[in-house]
């Protein structure tokens, strides 16, 4: 039976368990930084906002041993952002969105 790797080692469901809601976390911890910096809600925020749930996922990982390289990182954060900016650039021009960010 094949399972889920994720560099080299089997993906478990406690892991992806772990990368959602260290995703969803990081969504959360990003929103709290948009409040204290007083941005309204919907306000755009770069990079906070492509990258938030990205460093949770990747926090997570980390706690549960994952050891990422530094250019696996960086090249996975480029490919984050720039999907993100695209689906929510979509989503605005199909009118499914309010705003293009």
């Amino acid at each position: 039976m094949a399972a889920w790797r994720l560099l080299g080692e089997p993906l478990g469901l406690l892991h992806a368990l772990a990368l959602s809601l260290g995703a969803l976390l990081g969504d959360i911890a990003g929103s709290f930084i948009k409040r204290r910096l007083s941005l309204p809600r919907g306000a755009p925020a770069p990079v906070l906002d492509q990258l938030d749930f990205y460093a949770g996922a990747v926090a997570a990982s980390y706690l549960l041993g994952c050891k990422w390289n530094p250019e696996t990182l960086a090249a996975a954060a480029i490919v984050v952002a720039v999907l993100h900016v695209t689906a929510n650039a979509a989503a605005y021009l199909a009118g499914l969105k309010k705003e293009p960010w």
